[in-house]
């Protein structure tokens, strides 16, 4: 960044703690709203703080969770608590998981005390739970954002102690007091925006593009962890998938099931035509996102809150496959605010085989997608940071 950039940059006055993590959703919203403050203000260690968790996939060892991944190269101030997730049903694995949610409130006291926020702003996750009702208990403001249009048990604790409650759907104001609560879109990562990027990502889909008019590009994706049954079933689906379409597949990096690695060798069988049509990838990062996106002709995934909204706002045509066990069906929900105006089509996992998935896929681009640009553009609002940076009483 130019010193100029810099020395026009704001004192941030306030001290903030912005809190969130677990799954793809809370942490790209905390990076969105980091990335809106970095923008405008001076950081350092004693007015910002990110706190995430640091429990990682099933099978994993803690340390190596999802936030600490993708904000590992980040020089913002972070710091890690021992996060335990809240579970509903009894088991060994839940008395492991209570016990670091104890835990995690002891660390959330030892940071914040030190730390002494003005503000906290939570966008969600078991990590959020500790931090706010500590922060709460020494008298910090708490802010919360809500990006699904249904709501978890993480989020339903803390908006009972929340000062003012930020919503991506308007549907989801039926679940908070309404006084508190504000519509405000989701954030969004500006990356996705970008229509240029680095990565081996980008060099692979530059080359599907000579192709795109004969052989359109999807896009598919079980979220930012990846999804076992979608990465197998596309692996099943993949030679009749490359005859009509080129796919470009975010796997996860599941160290249990190794699909990314699997779906690699299976890349390296196909003839060099075809190979040039698949190209798997763990996670598509902040410099690949918006050069993919914006050069897509449509999405095939799992639809939670963030992925939903990245697509309604790019209006990107999409087929989703929610997962069925979410709570309160969560993503369901998020899928059919697109679907109902015209610009998405839900199938559902029960159906999921590699033959349907190649039917649905091949039916929904070839069919004429109706749909009114600026209905999509009132329910998918793009100035999410600045109104909720208003809001808190950073922007005036």
């Amino acid at each position: 960044m130019k010193n100029k950039d810099i020395e026009k940059k704001r004192e941030l006055e306030k001290k903030v703690v912005v809190t969130g993590g677990g799954s793809g959703g809370h942490i790209s919203t905390a990076s969105a709203i980091i990335s809106a403050l970095k923008k405008d203000y001076k950081f350092n260690n004693k007015n910002f703080l990110y706190i995430g968790g640091d429990l990682g996939m099933t099978n994993e060892k803690p340390g190596n969770s999802l936030e600490q991944k993708i904000f590992a190269n980040e020089t913002f101030n972070k710091k890690y608590i021992r996060a335990g997730k809240l579970q509903r049903k009894f088991s060994i694995h839940g008395i492991f998981l209570l016990l670091r949610t104890f835990l995690g409130f002891i660390d959330s006291y030892k940071i914040l005390r030190e730390f002494k926020p003005d503000i906290v702003l939570s966008t969600g996750g078991f990590v959020s739970v500790p931090v706010c009702l500590t922060a709460k208990m020494l008298k910090s403001k708490i802010y919360l954002h809500e990006q699904t249009a249904a709501v978890g048990l993480s989020n339903k604790i803390v908006s009972k102690y929340c000062d003012k409650i930020f919503v991506a759907f308007p549907s989801s104001k039926e679940y908070f007091p309404p006084e508190k609560t504000i519509h405000t879109g989701n954030l969004i990562r500006p990356e996705i925006f970008h229509k240029s990027g680095k990565g081996k990502t980008i060099e692979a889909m530059k080359k599907m593009l000579v192709r795109q008019e004969v052989l359109p590009i999807v896009y598919i994706s079980g979220g930012s962890l990846g999804s076992h049954i979608l990465n197998r079933t596309v692996k099943d689906a993949l030679l009749s998938l490359l005859q009509d379409f080129q796919v470009i597949l975010q796997t996860g990096d599941n160290k249990e099931f190794k699909d990314y690695e699997l779906l690699m060798k299976e890349r390296e069988k196909l003839s060099p035509n075809l190979r040039d049509r698949f190209f798997p990838v763990k996670y598509l990062g902040n410099k690949e996102i918006g050069f993919v996106l914006n050069n897509i002709d449509f999405f095939v995934g799992r639809s939670g809150a963030n992925t939903v909204y990245e697509m309604g706002v790019l209006q990107i045509p999409s087929i989703f496959i929610p997962i069925p066990w979410v709570t309160h069906n969560e993503q369901v929900k998020n899928a059919k605010i697109l679907e109902k105006l015209g610009l998405a089509e839900i199938l559902n996992q029960g159906e999921l085989t590699p033959e349907n998935l190649v039917l649905k896929i091949r039916r929904f681009y070839e069919k004429e997608k109706n749909y009114d640009s600026s209905e999509v553009e009132n329910i998918f609002l793009k100035n999410a940071q600045d109104k909720i940076l208003k809001e808190i009483g950073i922007q005036k």
